[in-house]
């Protein structure tokens, strides 16, 4: 195995960790009924073949083995693992203990820690400071542990691992699926796993995090994802305890090509933001999270079952081409209900051509159908395997789901030996939905096959779905760059701008406007005054007609305060607009200094969108594009990436809205210029990166972005220095 880390900046793997030689109980007991027993019997009930140290001081031995009464009675090489499940007020002594003994890693199983309150949240800083002085690792308080399938290490009390498929002699490792599960909750953690295997859906890793005192769940991700029997990994997620983390391990994970399903549940503090800008007040912690698992191909469930549709799905050996299924169904109605549930999720369900139709027609009776659905009718199911090899041969066809009931054991007319090598030849999904509860043996079969069985057509539906999203975030990250370059100098263009404003500033519209020309984003023409006369020379130089508006960092919504004229068409109209506008500094400037009047050439129509920048205290600074002008927030028809993304990205986010249709132009109106806005987007990301994480929010809004060739203006602009 390759040398995996667990997200230390040393370095320092957990391969010790998981993967113990010398096992050190710590509080073991003969009550086999107690937790403090189980360990023990669930390391000898499945299999760990390395030494097991009792470490109590009542007892010379402990089920059978003979026990020591401290950590530091142990002869010969230090413990590569203590499992600690002592009352928690000894608990920091015992870890002092370990590591002076050298022991390598530990797991604390004890509550009442920083859940407690008090001395106890105390006594849990005391554990973290323990771990970062000797370098010892350490899961917990308050966990579950871990369970290593592969390497026979049940470091855990959970019972979810005493399953029905384990009694029956069913290895979780030698299933398909290659799970690992990481969950900030241990009981569900090990309930994914148990519920996963029961639908045949393997994998060798499951571990409860506990409060995560040392070691996190980006530090178990992190060094999971690198292991090569892990193929996807399922998150269960109540927070984040260092969210800049996150992006790093996600990326990995996409590069590597593991998909990871993530449930996340509760809310940042980050969250709880006072917001000047309609870009921040629409960023709750949900949009910055969601943002980053769709920008890396992470797919969140709000199920346990969710989670393990798209498990199934990833446990297969191949990934589709494109959204075109087939069904080969035994039963009309079930195909005809499960095709109106995969166009529901956006699949499509092609008729096939007539050459193919030709083919399969040749294996049914008269009344069966080959048109898609295809079907061969119950009488007909002895030539299921041939019906199948003619349907993954069309060339219309990225994946297949075989309808049937699987409650079938005797009368299994699937032949797993062409299922195999028909998908090994083409190259396609195949998959199982069963219209009756399908039975323990037909799973078995479909997993030899490499095939996912499903017995929801919702279920089938959102497996196939997540199976062709994950495919085509493959192609799109495949092909993403970094944008290193335009962001050297980007950083340089903007910084004197950024240090003009100190810290929590907010800037006019005008010194914003300044920093986005310096990125590359432009807007309509215009010059500040000072003076009734700069005013009318810059309406000169300009053209008619132009819009006035009061310039001041005490003015974030210009709009609201009546600080803007529109439509200014002549001398005397701008000197009257300069003169009122003015006349309100003092009133609506809330005490700060006033620049001046902004005399601006007067936009040409466009749709109203809004693009932003908005710096969460998790994840960094995000893009936001959405619905723009001054009915953003009714709207909240917004979408978010964490910066910088590409061209492809930046048009992801943008066809994801739901007004996009209106770009392309409704009753007469032409088309809008979407490659304008989806380039404007891109700069503003490449210039939150730029910023170092100077910019708390930035926001054009509106964007006019005009009809196709005609390019997008940045009217309106607002910065928050962070």
């Amino acid at each position: 195995m390759a040398d995996l880390t667990g997200g230390k900046a040393d370095g320092t793997s957990l391969h010790g960790f998981f993967f113990p030689r010398r096992i050190a109980v710590i509080g073991a007991s003969n009550d086999t009924a107690r937790i403090r027993g189980r360990f023990i019997v669930l390391l000898r009930q499945h299999g760990f073949d390395g030494e097991i140290i009792p470490v109590t001081p009542s007892h010379g031995e402990i089920q059978g083995l003979p026990a020591v009464p401290r950590i530091d009675a142990i002869p010969g090489d230090p413990v590569d693992l203590a499992l600690v499940a002592v009352p928690a007020p000894a608990v920091v002594g015992v870890l002092r203990e370990c590591a002076a003994a050298g022991v390598r890693g530990a797991i604390v199983f004890t509550s009442g820690f920083a859940e407690e309150g008090g001395d106890m949240a105390a006594a849990q800083a005391e554990i973290t400071r323990i771990a970062h002085e000797s370098g010892m690792r350490i899961g917990g308080p308050n966990a579950m542990g871990y369970f290593n399938a592969r390497g026979r290490v049940a470091a855990t009390f959970s019972q979810a691992i005493d399953t029905e498929e384990a009694a029956r002699g069913i290895d979780a490792h030698d299933l398909p699926g290659g799970i690992a599960v990481v969950s900030q909750s241990g009981g569900l953690g090990f309930s994914i796993y148990n519920r996963a295997l029961r639908r045949r859906i393997g994998g060798d890793f499951v571990v409860g995090t506990g409060n995560e005192a040392d070691l996190g769940t980006l530090d178990f991700a992190g060094f999971l994802i690198e292991d090569p029997a892990v193929r996807q990994m399922l998150l269960f997620l109540e927070g984040v305890r260092d969210g800049r983390r996150l992006a790093p391990f996600a990326r990995r994970a996409a590069e590597l090509g593991k998909p990871v399903i993530v449930a996340k549940v509760g809310r940042s503090p980050a969250a709880q933001r006072a917001a000047i800008s309609h870009t921040a007040s629409l960023t709750g912690s949900d949009a910055a999270f969601d943002a980053l698992f769709a920008h890396y191909g992470m797919i969140r469930v709000h199920e346990v079952e969710h989670m393990l549709d798209h498990a199934a799905a990833f446990a297969m050996p191949v990934l589709p081409a494109g959204d075109r299924v087939a069904i080969v169904t035994a039963s009309g109605g079930s195909g005809s209900w499960l095709a109106d549930g995969l166009a529901a999720a956006g699949l499509r369900v092609p008729e096939l051509d007539a050459d193919t139709q030709r083919r399969i027609l040749a294996h049914l009776p008269s009344y069966g159908s080959a048109g898609n659905p295809v079907d061969i009718t119950a009488q007909a199911m002895k030539a299921v395997n041939d019906v199948l090899e003619e349907v993954l041969a069309c060339p219309d066809v990225d994946m297949v789901v075989l309808v049937s009931p699987l409650s079938l054991v005797s009368r299994n007319p699937y032949d797993l030996e062409r299922i195999r090598a028909a998908i090994a030849r083409w190259r396609k999904p195949v998959v199982f939905y069963s219209y009756t509860p399908p039975s323990d043996f037909m799973r078995d079969f479909a997993a030899r096959a490499g095939a996912a069985v499903y017995s929801t057509i919702d279920g089938c539906a959102r497996g196939l779905r997540g199976l062709v999203d994950w495919a085509r975030f493959r192609e799109r990250f495949a092909r993403r760059e970094a944008p290193d370059a335009e962001i050297a100098m980007m950083r340089e263009a903007i910084a004197p701008l950024l240090d003009a404003h100190p810290p929590g500033a907010v800037a006019s519209e005008y010194d914003s406007r300044r920093l986005l020309e310096a990125a590359g984003i432009g807007g309509p023409a215009g010059r500040l005054a000072t003076t009734e006369d700069e005013a009318l020379a810059a309406f000169e130089a300009i053209g008619a007609p132009v819009a006035l508006k009061l310039q001041s960092p005490g003015l974030p919504h210009k709009t609201e305060a009546g600080a803007i004229r529109l439509g200014v068409a002549d001398a005397d109209a701008l000197r009257r607009g300069y003169r009122e506008l003015m006349a309100l500094a003092d009133r609506v400037a809330a005490g700060a200094p006033v620049q001046g009047v902004l005399v601006q050439a007067m936009a040409a129509p466009g749709i109203e969108m809004i693009a932003g920048i908005v710096h969460d205290a998790d994840l960094g600074p995000l893009l936001m594009v959405g619905a723009g002008g001054i009915h953003a927030e009714v709207l909240r028809d917004t979408a978010f990436a964490p910066a910088p993304v590409d061209a492809a990205e930046a048009r992801r986010l943008v066809d994801s809205l739901r007004m996009r249709p209106l770009l392309d132009g409704v009753r007469g109106a032409p088309a809008a210029d979407v490659d304008a806005f989806v380039e404007l987007a891109r700069r503003l990301s490449v210039l939150a990166v730029a910023a170092d994480g100077r910019i708390g929010e930035l926001e054009i809004n509106p964007v006019f972005v005009h009809p196709a060739g005609a390019g997008a203006s940045a009217v309106d602009a607002l910065l928050r220095v962070r």
